[in-house]
């Protein structure tokens, strides 16, 4: 992926699992991180494993990206250190598991500000950026339990179908400013969130994937399958 080399990628939720595997697997593309969370020690390991592989420039932030203080603060960081944002990853999410029945009110609010107005803030403040430089990426994730549901997945379930519709909105308001939208499910993992599924280390070279290309315009979710990865 030489014509990432030089960009700059942000990354949510960079401390583990999908987010950490996604740094990774961008930084062996060449590409420059800006990877934020909440566990700061968690963001410097992951800067310590890059650093001890690839060449590039890893800066890590401690940041809520449900927070409108801590997004503005993040963005600032990352273009005074950087000057521009070429890529952004609304990885970051959170769950709670309750029946509807039972779920108290709190864990909603948290799921929904945590999953849905995080990517909502992340991309409100980075689009002025990418307009500026008059070409971005923005890829948000997404899951197949939009779709589905489950017992027990109400509020993240419906976070993520928040995170959709505002992605196609961003997408029909921004592809004349050369900003490219998607939204990407990348299946069940095994994370802090799920014990079964795939392993975030082979799914993230499909987000570096996704990043490389400008064809995926449809206002529709990327698949795993629409990818044909090449070995090694």
């Amino acid at each position: 992926m030489s014509c990432l080399k030089g960009k700059v990628v942000l990354i949510s939720g960079a401390g583990s699992g999908l987010g950490k595997e996604t740094a990774l697997a961008f930084a062996k593309a060449g590409t420059n991180l800006i990877i934020c969370g909440r566990g700061y020690g968690k963001l410097e390991q992951v800067k310590d494993s890059i650093a001890n592989q690839f060449e590039v420039d890893v800066f890590p932030v401690r940041a809520d990206v449900s927070s409108e203080h801590d997004v503005k603060m993040l963005i600032k960081t990352a273009v005074d250190r950087f000057q521009k944002i070429d890529i952004l990853i609304n990885n970051a999410a959170v769950f709670h598991q309750y029946h509807v029945v039972d779920s108290p009110l709190d864990s909603w609010d948290y799921q929904i500000n945590n999953n849905a107005t995080s990517v909502f803030l992340m991309m409100r403040e980075s689009l002025p950026i990418m307009r500026n430089q008059k070409s971005g990426h923005i890829i948000n994730i997404t899951s197949g339990l939009v779709r589905e549901g489950a017992a027990g997945f109400g509020a993240y379930a419906a976070s993520k179908a928040a995170v959709e519709a505002l992605t196609y909105s961003v997408q029909d308001e921004e592809t004349k400013n050369g900003i490219l939208v998607n939204v990407f499910n990348p299946g069940v993992m095994k994370t802090n969130l799920a014990t079964i599924g795939d392993d975030p280390a082979n799914v993230a070279p499909y987000l570096v994937e996704l990043a490389h290309t400008d064809s995926l315009k449809e206002r529709r979710v990327i698949q795993l399958e629409d990818f044909q990865l090449s070995g090694g």
